[in-house]
């Protein structure tokens, strides 16, 4: 049985990103400048540079590769949380399309450069959201208790 835990939407955190920001660092930005413990994510732009991952559980680490052209954000979302200390965290997945209509997903990394824009839209929880270190995968994984 799947650990859940029931909250409600405190407020809605609007915001947009200029070119050259990196998506996380802004994301962490945000959430430390409006004191959100625990949200959910959603947003869409363009960037001119993707640097995504992946978990290699074998290695328990993540990979990374980087896109190095425009790509036209198809669809990203995630969450916001916390963790013991404080430090803002962000958890979030992106698929992005090249000229094409090519996609490339996978972990938001730091490296995804935005070149137009990026708009946000934050859903933000009444209650904090906590990660603490998983020891069977060494990952910060959300505690619901």
């Amino acid at each position: 049985m799947p650990t859940t835990k029931t909250t409600q939407v405190k407020r809605v955190v609007l915001a947009r990103m200029k070119p050259g920001e990196d998506i996380i660092e802004t994301l962490e930005r945000i959430a430390t400048d409006n004191g959100i413990q625990g949200g959910q994510l959603n947003l869409i732009g363009a960037v001119s540079r993707a640097t995504l991952g992946y978990f290699d559980r074998k290695r328990g680490e993540y990979r990374t590769f980087t896109i190095e052209k425009d790509l036209e954000v198809v669809s990203c979302m995630g969450n916001l949380s916390r963790l013991a200390d404080g430090t803002a965290v962000v958890h979030a997945h992106m698929v992005a399309s090249d000229e094409t209509g090519r996609c490339y997903g996978g972990h938001v990394m730091r490296g995804c450069e935005v070149s137009a824009t990026i708009e946000v839209i934050i859903t933000e929880f009444d209650t904090e959201l906590r990660r603490a270190r998983d020891e069977m995968t060494g990952l910060n994984l959300l505690s619901l208790e």
